[in-house]
């Protein structure tokens, strides 16, 4: 249903004009005629609107906001339906611009400018995470300045909800809706466990795509481009970010070891919290010296406002070294219209950064408020379904490849203990079995000699015995004759014997 100006919705909200219209739906500007405020009227489509999950995400970004409560967070007023079936969201209108169109047209902005951003915007996200919601699409074109705010110039707004997680902390498991393998996101932005289409995803997901923030606000690039989609996401998922001193020679050492740090690839390795991300940022600053306060106050007077107030000297200051590279790194105007069609992202087209963005919704739909106020955009399209699976499913053939890998080697290692075992076992059985043989052939020995004993014992007893005589005693011999006398002796005569 096309609205015009001058229409009334529900008696209570006037038409003023069209803000932005896309395929999805339009954003106008409108007031609350019964308190004359200015507000921003989303409008859903009613064909779109059709599909369920479409009216859940609508809702979640309407119901996310009002959980989290914070004044960093863009405010949702009211919620409903068109005559025509368009579901339509009230919020808050905010005069101001994106950080976005911010960098885009100052380039690199001094850490002096973006630490007041920066530090908003955790604060939002300690909020939001403290409340069990998980942004899932943090972006520079989703964090809004206002020009004005309670006598502070660049006042933080967190705007889209509209893929956020809730988790368990909420307490209602009904708006679990990530889908296995879904890539949700801006990818220049994903955290690498995100871009892999991790179901598992925390909290820490919103703290690396607040440090690239910074990264790219620092240096005035995105850590991560390329020419196609796919490319892109193996890029984060399989490198490391060129560390920002290198891009920026001469940036503060500390400051450059806390945006390493944000974008480190491990989860484990990045701030655990917003609140641990913000009071890094804190001391940095407090150690930073009179030149940062003079930077700061001077940035705080180019934009129309107040300085923000610096963090306390409690703090101290912080020395070389403080902050340890992540490990993997070297150390180191007014509400905008343009509502993002459901053109899809072709494989093998990707474009080069663009800070208006890369809204990805794959397999679902996705909602996105760009700028300030609203405007809406939602991405259905087979190509980028396509082109996110052959990504995901590039990324999950390499960890498969490691995991195959490491699988082989260990089945190697058990199968040569395997073996080695059955070598072993092999070698006790051949002892064994020589034993046994030793035994069985000393006991066969044992028996052929018994056995030869008893042959030979049959046949002695066998054999006829033959009488023995017995020896006849010698008959006495008679005495022998006595020996004949000896003959005289010769007296020297002879005597005649002849006659």
């Amino acid at each position: 249903m096309s609205l015009s100006t001058g229409d009334i919705i529900d008696a209570k909200y006037r038409i003023i004009r069209l803000i932005g219209e896309g395929g999805m739906g339009a954003v106008y500007e409108g007031e609350n005629m019964r308190i004359h405020r200015r507000v921003a009227i989303k409008v859903l489509h009613a064909g779109i609107a059709q599909t369920g999950e479409a009216i859940a995400r609508f809702e979640r970004e309407a119901q996310a906001a009002g959980r989290i409560g914070s004044e960093h967070i863009v405010e949702v007023l009211d919620l409903g339906t068109l005559p025509a079936g368009d579901r339509y969201m009230v919020m808050e209108f905010m005069d101001g611009d994106a950080l976005s169109s911010r960098i885009r047209s100052r380039g690199r902005l001094s850490p002096a400018e973006v630490y007041p951003i920066v530090h908003q915007l955790l604060e939002a996200l300690a909020a939001a995470h403290g409340a069990g919601i998980i942004h899932r699409d943090l972006k520079p074109d989703n964090v809004y300045l206002l020009k004005s705010r309670g006598g502070k110039a660049d006042f933080v707004k967190l705007l889209d909800f509209g893929i956020s997680k809730f988790n368990q902390l909420s307490g209602d498991s009904s708006f679990s809706m990530t889908r296995t393998g879904a890539v949700m996101g801006t990818p220049y932005y994903m955290a690498p466990e995100q871009a892999k289409g991790a179901r598992d995803l925390d909290h820490r997901v919103d703290l690396y795509a607040a440090g690239v923030i910074l990264y790219e606000a620092i240096t005035g690039e995105v850590p991560f481009n390329a020419d196609t989609f796919n490319e892109l996401l193996f890029k984060i998922v399989l490198e490391t970010a060129r560390p920002v001193e290198q891009v920026v020679p001469g940036l503060d050492p500390n400051f450059a070891a806390i945006v390493n740090k944000s974008m480190a690839r491990e989860p484990a390795h990045r701030f655990q919290s917003a609140r641990e991300f913000q009071q890094s940022l804190e001391q940095w600053a407090a150690g930073a010296g009179p030149q940062f306060a003079a930077a700061l106050n001077a940035s705080a007077q180019a934009a129309g406002g107040a300085r923000p107030p610096m963090p306390s000297a409690d703090f101290g200051a912080v020395g070389t070294g403080q902050y340890p590279a992540a490990p993997g790194h070297t150390l180191g105007t007014g509400t905008p219209g343009n509502w993002a069609n459901t053109g899809g992202v072709a494989p093998g087209a990707f474009p080069k950064k663009s800070h208006t963005g890369l809204f990805i919704a794959l397999g679902v739909m996705a909602l996105v408020v760009i700028g300030g106020g609203a405007a809406l955009a939602f991405g259905l399209s087979s190509s980028k379904e396509e082109t996110a699976a052959a990504a995901r499913a590039e990324a999950e053939k390499v960890e498969t490849e490691k995991r195959t890998a490491a699988e082989a080697e260990k089945a190697a290692q058990e199968k040569a203990a395997a073996a080695a075992a059955e070598a072993e076992k092999a070698k006790a059985e051949t002892e064994q079995l020589k034993g046994e043989a030793e035994r069985a052939k000393a006991a066969a020995a044992a028996a052929e000699a018994a056995a030869a004993a008893k042959v030979a014992g049959a046949a002695a007893a066998a054999a006829p015995r033959v009488a023995v005589r017995p020896i006849a005693k010698p008959e006495p011999k008679p005495p022998a004759a006595p020996a004949p006398a000896p003959a005289a002796a010769s007296t020297g005569r002879k005597i005649r014997t002849s006659l």
